[in-house]
């Protein structure tokens, strides 16, 4: 049993250097220039043996986003475990989304263009039934914070919403948000005239205020909640934006 579990660990070892070499043309290059060719003159294996983990550039994409979704799931979660009112903690997840598109902007771009019909027909099946379970998970730290909201009678579900649809309305909100304003995101220069972590903020407080989820913004300083718990929460995040010369302005 013992060769086997070092064979496992290696290919396992194998595949996160094809799927970095992958993350690190995006960067460079974008990821409508991403090919195999590419990725195969980057790594010290063979074209036979990249294609024995990914089908092609396609399933790899999706490999790139199923790890940016679990980088994103741990932030989630920890958002969702901060000891603050249901409303702070929903502020604090959709914020820790941006400290992740600022953090990993190769990984924010992928999962977007992993959404794409042609990636799903190209991906492997086992690629494909990863993301379902991550994507659950990830939507799981976003459905545990209503569910708080509802049962501390601070949020009550609109009559024509149910939780599903609230979670989705704030998911897509602050993702929308972020994407709309990606060429913010890495440099907060203000170029379009607006500031995407302000955005987000207000947009939050916008959908949170319209579904009279208390305490609502003139009831709270939300602004010095959120970043109290950032500092709290995402310390080592936080700390790493600095050296890449970028702060949260809110």
């Amino acid at each position: 049993m013992s060769p086997k579990l070092i064979d496992d660990q290696r290919l396992i070892i194998r595949e996160q250097q094809i799927i970095d070499a992958g993350i690190g043309l995006i960067q460079q290059q974008g990821i409508e220039n991403l090919t195999m060719d590419k990725v195969v003159a980057k790594v010290p294996f063979s074209k036979g043996t990249v294609y024995k983990h990914f089908l092609g550039k396609e399933d790899l994409l999706l490999s790139i986003s199923n790890q940016a979704i679990t980088i994103l799931g741990d932030l989630f979660w920890r958002a969702s475990l901060y000891n603050g009112c249901p409303r702070e903690r929903m502020q604090l997840l959709n914020m820790s989304c941006l400290i992740y598109a600022i953090l990993h902007p190769a990984l924010f771009k992928a999962v977007i263009c992993a959404k794409s019909p042609n990636i799903y027909c190209k991906s492997s099946e086992q690629g494909l039934q990863q993301q379902e379970q991550l994507e659950a998970k990830l939507m799981g730290a976003i459905f545990g914070i209503v569910e708080q909201g509802i049962a501390s009678h601070a949020l009550t579900l609109p009559a024509n919403m149910d939780m599903q649809q609230v979670c989705f309305a704030n998911w897509s909100m602050g993702y929308g948000t972020i994407a709309l304003l990606s060429n913010e995101v890495e440099q907060c220069s203000s170029s379009s005239g607006l500031i995407v972590e302000r955005e987000l903020f207000n947009q939050n407080n916008l959908l949170f205020d319209g579904l009279q989820w208390a305490p609502l913004t003139h009831e709270r300083d939300y602004g010095a909640a959120l970043r109290v718990a950032l500092q709290q929460v995402f310390p080592d995040e936080l700390a790493l934006m600095k050296t890449m010369g970028r702060e949260l302005n809110f």
